[in-house]
């Protein structure tokens, strides 16, 4: 009987190292297939060139909703994306994942590592290799990412058992491995919570859940979009706070997003401001919020509420619709200081410093000088004083 188990067990190790080996090779040569013509400077993770998606309407119409977007993640960095519904962050982010339905994609660079994965974007079963290993991804709502037929614990081992690293480990080892990080997440009672099943947490457990799966992974680039939308105001800070932490501990560099530009201020090394499918500002987080060039993220930082008894600052006027945007800046409209120029023509991204940009006419040389608002200036001198504060610690 002895034996039996024995051989039986041979067998089984036999069949897991085949397996590990044929996706590894698999892997291997997909890797060697995207290799990218020229290497990213070494303390650049993720480069994004000159991307475009656009999705079909009807039989002949087409929607540009992501229009010409740069983004560098550098590593160990987190990065900010920032703007109102609709502005194109989520379409952004879905792109580097391969996962926006009926998209048409195009970019000069999609390039992660030593990867460009710009020449895979028609290709779904390569990525299976890349997504989650390479880039995770954490979506809004943590309901979409957990099976509510199967226990927390069943869910946490189907994602480890997409790495090949963890196909030849034993269940005991795979088990301990996420009860550790389940504890790192702040999760208590965690052996109860591996046998239980989503409907029986609360949201910020849940999301902490889905944190792991993808953390469990260890993937070079974890994108989060918007984590924290559907938590409860108390529980949001601490679930923001992991992020920080898987940074640290991990040096996972992060692409967070959010409408909630107080969120990124918290959070973010370096931000870039959407507005209408493209990037109108970006800059280091003391930029952004000491120095702000785009009335746009002059009117997010604004919004900003100070207290619970102060009347909340609204942006006028409503996002464009991305299937007639009008002419010129889109922005233009609902811009108290837009110029004739902005309604005839777009601005480009302009030059402040060797980190911070904006697309605005105002920084033209023949620009009026503007001057900003008491409460403006206000939060930038508060926001200036806890920088340097943060410095001096």
């Amino acid at each position: 009987m002895e034996k039996q188990i024995e051989k039986k067990q041979k067998t089984m190790k036999s069949i897991k190292n085949n397996k590990k080996e044929k996706i590894l090779r698999k892997r291997e040569l997909l890797f060697e297939k995207i290799q990218a013509p020229e290497k990213l400077d070494k303390n650049k993770l993720l480069e994004v060139k000159n991307l475009h998606v656009s999705f079909p309407v009807g039989r002949k119409k087409t929607i540009h909703i992501v229009r010409g977007v740069d983004l560098v993640v550098k590593r160990g960095e987190i990065v900010g994306l920032v703007g109102e519904s609709g502005s194109g962050k989520s379409v952004t982010s879905k792109t580097l994942i391969n996962v926006n339905e009926n998209g048409i994609v195009s970019a000069d660079k999609i390039q992660i590592d030593n990867l460009e994965l710009s020449s895979i974007l028609k290709k779904e079963k390569h990525w299976q290799l890349v997504r989650g290993q390479k880039i995770g991804y954490i979506p809004q709502d943590p309901l979409t990412s957990l099976n509510p037929t199967r226990t927390i614990g069943k869910q946490l081992l189907d994602a480890l058992n997409n790495n090949p690293d963890w196909i030849d480990k034993t269940y005991t080892e795979k088990k301990e491995y996420l009860l550790g990080l389940l504890k790192t997440f702040g999760l208590r009672d965690v052996e109860k919570i591996f046998g239980t099943y989503p409907h029986t947490l609360s949201g910020g457990m849940k999301q902490r859940i889905v944190i792991t799966m993808v953390v469990a992974l260890k993937p070079d680039l974890i994108i989060a979009d918007e984590p924290t939308t559907a938590l409860d105001p108390t529980v949001q800070a601490s679930v923001l706070a992991l992020f920080e932490n898987i940074r640290q501990e991990m040096g996972i560099s992060i692409i967070l997003i959010s409408h909630n530009i107080s969120v990124i201020a918290k959070f973010c090394d370096y931000i870039y401001v959407m507005y209408a499918g493209r990037i109108v500002e970006r800059g280091l987080k003391e930029e952004i919020f000491t120095a702000p060039a785009h009335p746009y993220t002059w009117a997010l930082i604004s919004a900003i509420p100070e207290s619970k008894e102060e009347k909340l600052y609204n942006i006028k006027g409503t996002p464009p619709d991305m299937a007639n945007l009008p002419v010129g800046d889109p922005f233009a409209p609902r811009n108290d200081y837009a110029l004739e120029i902005d309604f005839i023509k777009e601005p480009p991204l302009i030059p402040i410093t060797e980190t911070h940009y904006a697309a605005t006419w105002l920084l033209s040389p023949n620009a009026p000088k503007i001057e900003l608002s008491k409460d403006l200036q206000k939060r930038l001198d508060l926001f200036k004083k806890a920088f340097n504060n943060e410095t001096d610690k």
